[in-house]
């Protein structure tokens, strides 16, 4: 008989915008359900149309306000990766980390023939509890009549975007695949009058007869063993800004669920554990009129191993340091190390990883060290901080979190 290995459920939830070039000068309290007493594992969000007139990163508008909003209830900016007007942000709890490794981004051009980042996909992925996870946000060619560009979007995301795991180089080798976005399928053979028609009296299993998405996935011509939750919320798209007012322009854009989140995993299990995915809600926000969209978000549980393997770097435990006096810490490596790895030292209510307070340099070639170690100083130099707790983060030159410390007290 197989060895019962023990498993446990992680809640993430999903997040789809496109703002519209909009600020995010509003309450996100609705949008993120930050009123549920449950509060999701990770959050992860898929924005598209961000203001390209701000090319930062770390300090964009919004990725600066929702790290604001999520970092004061617990949780940390794991990553970001922006292209263009697409963003997708991915959070955890703060008690979630030392269960976090393998951080990598990825980013596809699909505008213009692949010269632009209008449009395309933008994907993080992570190792989570031992499963691996992978969420791909994306802006798909526009236009009713444009079906076979979107197709071709959807496939050069796919063939393009590589990870460092061999064993998980593509996105569709992940335990989990998370895709949302603006997907841009719109109602296929159906006037404005037509569709505002059963919006109104309520027909929206009729209207979704019509969705391209569903079409062209009964074809198998896309997202072929993805998963979508049932669709009990009026189309998404297009609204005239600042009102709940479908387009009333000169050119009556067909209303359609241009904002959508699927999902695809393998019925595979390792050992007695399953991959699974159960979609807990599935639906709009309609009171957010900054933009023609309105924003979409579901909730799923997923299933991963209830102990997960060794983090790549173990630290040994750090009691105390004191301010401005030279201080010492071990670790173990069991992954290939490099010199532009480094370890940071962060307050330990930190919410993103470049709130680095000091840094220093890893040693390259740990992992040679064995289980014998390696240990460095940190110099007083680099210990000038305030009193108070701390922790310590190694990390790769991309800011992949490969290991973390206890948390401890630094003294006067």
């Amino acid at each position: 008989m197989a060895k019962k290995l023990p498993c446990k459920q992680m809640r993430l939830y999903l997040c789809t915008w496109n703002v519209g070039g909009s600020k995010p000068d509003l309450d996100f309290t609705d949008v993120l359900d930050l009123q549920n007493s449950k509060h999701p594992d990770l959050y992860c969000i898929g924005l598209q149309e961000i203001d390209v007139q701000d090319l930062s990163l770390e300090e964009h508008p919004w990725s600066k306000a929702l790290t604001a909003c999520l970092g004061s209830r617990g949780y940390v900016r794991l990553k970001v990766r922006r292209m263009r007007g697409v963003m997708t942000i991915v959070f955890a709890k703060r008690t979630l980390l030392p269960y976090i490794t393998s951080i990598e981004a990825e980013a596809t051009k699909t505008g213009f023939g692949g010269w632009w980042g209008n449009k395309g996909g933008a994907s993080v992925r992570l190792d989570l509890f031992g499963m691996n996870l992978i969420i791909v946000n994306c802006h798909l060619a526009a236009h009713r009549e444009k079906i076979q560009e979107r197709i071709i979007d959807f496939d050069s995301i796919l063939d393009n975007q590589k990870f460092k795991d061999e064993d998980v180089d593509n996105i569709l080798d992940h335990d989990y695949v998370f895709w949302m976005g603006d997907l841009n399928f719109r109602l296929e053979d159906l006037t404005y009058e037509e569709a505002i028609r059963h919006i109104e009296k309520g027909n929206l299993t009729k209207l979704l007869t019509y969705d391209q998405l569903k079409q062209c996935k009964e074809e198998g011509l896309i997202y072929e063993d993805f998963q979508e939750g049932r669709i009990t919320f009026p189309p998404t798209y297009k609204f005239d800004k600042g009102t709940d007012t479908y387009d009333t322009s000169k050119k009556k854009r067909v209303p359609a669920w241009c904002d959508r989140i699927l999902w695809h995993s393998y019925h595979e299990s390792y050992g007695t554990v399953s991959l699974d995915v159960k979609q807990l809600d599935y639906r709009s926000h309609p009171k957010y009129r900054i933009s023609d969209h309105k924003p979409v978000t579901s909730q799923v549980d997923i299933q991963v191993f209830g102990k997960p393997p060794p983090s790549p770097v173990k630290f040994h435990m750090i009691l105390k340091w004191y301010m401005s006096q030279a201080s010492t810490l071990t670790y173990t490596m069991k992954a290939k190390s490099f010199s532009t790895d480094w370890i940071g030292l962060y307050k330990a209510d930190f919410r993103s990883f470049n709130e680095y307070v000091s840094y220093i340099y890893a040693e390259g070639g740990a992992e040679e060290h064995g289980d014998r170690g390696v240990m460095m100083e940190f110099p007083a130099s680099q210990v000038r901080v305030a009193a108070g707790h701390y922790v310590l983060c190694y990390l790769t030159k991309n800011y992949s979190l490969q290991g973390i410390t206890n948390e401890f007290m630094i003294c006067p």
